[in-house]
This record gives structure tokens, sequence and C-alpha cells, in this order.
């Protein structure tokens, strides 16, 4: 982290009888990896403001250099055959499994394709038997935050500064 750089806030997600079923958004659709995917996800992630993205770098992640990522653990919401979202599920433990790279291109956001391929991960992280995950954000992410709350996480206090960040994000009632 370079000075004066905000760490990552962490949210987690235990709420797995509470979470409904992913449903394709009408006009959209809702479907896994294929292989030959990756130059369209590669333009799709680069839409996300998430630092440069190339061939290599995906080819890292896919490889599970950066955790293991089950290929039939990434969702893609589409339009056509269009992939315009997308989020995918990291394994970092046996017991801990991560929800990564969220992104809708901005042209579809609003739509609700980000809690459809979240819902996605969550209900594949489910039925492999983990009972948490947890993502990753920016504080500045504001309608990520909203949609993570809606989905049921929580703000998880990991940094000694993250109690006033949440606070300031969400109000200091609203911070365990």
């Amino acid at each position: 982290m370079r000075e004066g750089e905000v760490p990552q806030l962490r949210m987690g997600f235990t709420r797995f009888d509470d979470l409904a079923a992913p449903q394709p958004v009408p006009g959209y659709g809702l479907r896994g990896y294929r292989p030959g995917d990756e130059d369209a996800w590669l333009v799709l992630l680069r839409s996300g403001e998430f630092g440069t993205w190339d061939r290599a770098r995906l080819d890292w992640m896919l490889a599970g250099e950066r955790a293991p990522l089950p290929l039939d653990g990434i969702f893609f919401a589409t339009l056509g055959e269009q992939l315009v979202g997308a989020a995918c599920t990291f394994l970092r433990t046996d017991d801990v499994a991560e929800l990564g790279w969220v992104v809708v291109q901005p042209a579809h956001r609003g739509q609700g394709l980000g809690l459809q391929v979240c819902r996605a991960v969550l209900c594949f992280a489910r039925d492999l038997g983990y009972r948490y995950v947890y993502l990753l954000t920016e504080d500045y992410r504001l309608p990520a935050i909203r949609l993570y709350l809606r989905l049921g996480f929580e703000p998880e206090m990991v940094n000694p500064n993250n109690p006033a960040l949440w606070a300031s994000l969400l109000g200091p009632s609203q911070v365990q």
C-alpha cells in the first residue's frame, strides 16, 4: 500500500440461509465461463477501474496463482453473446472463499446484473460447502458497497481505521 492510500475494505458473508438463487435479468442472460471468454472478459475487467488488465494477468489469475479459481465458479451476465457483467470465486482455504472481480459494463449498470452474478458466486460457494465468503473493495465504490450490503455482506473491522471509515460511509449507528 502506498503512503496515504486507504486499505481496502473487507466485507464478510454468512447469510446462506437467506440467499436467493440467481435469476437472469429480463433482456439479459446469466451463464458460466466458457473457454474462449478470455478476450471479452478482459474488455469487461478493463471497464471496472481495477488497474491494468492484460492477457498475462488474466492467465495468471485463471491458473490459480492468486488463489485457486475454479472455472465453474466464474459467472457472466450477457446481452446476447456479449459479456456485460462478471464475478468469480476464489477458494482461499478449505473453509474460506472470496467473491472477486465484480464488474458490470458502465452502459449496463443499474439493471441488477451485479446482484445476479454475485448471487451466482455465493450459491456456488454454498454448494461446495463454504459457510463464509469475503470480498475486498474500496471506499469510493459506493454503489458496489450498497449492493454487497443488500446481499447480506457485513463490514469487517480488519484495519485500525475501519470503524471510522465505515462510520463515514454508513453512519455511526450502522457500524458495530
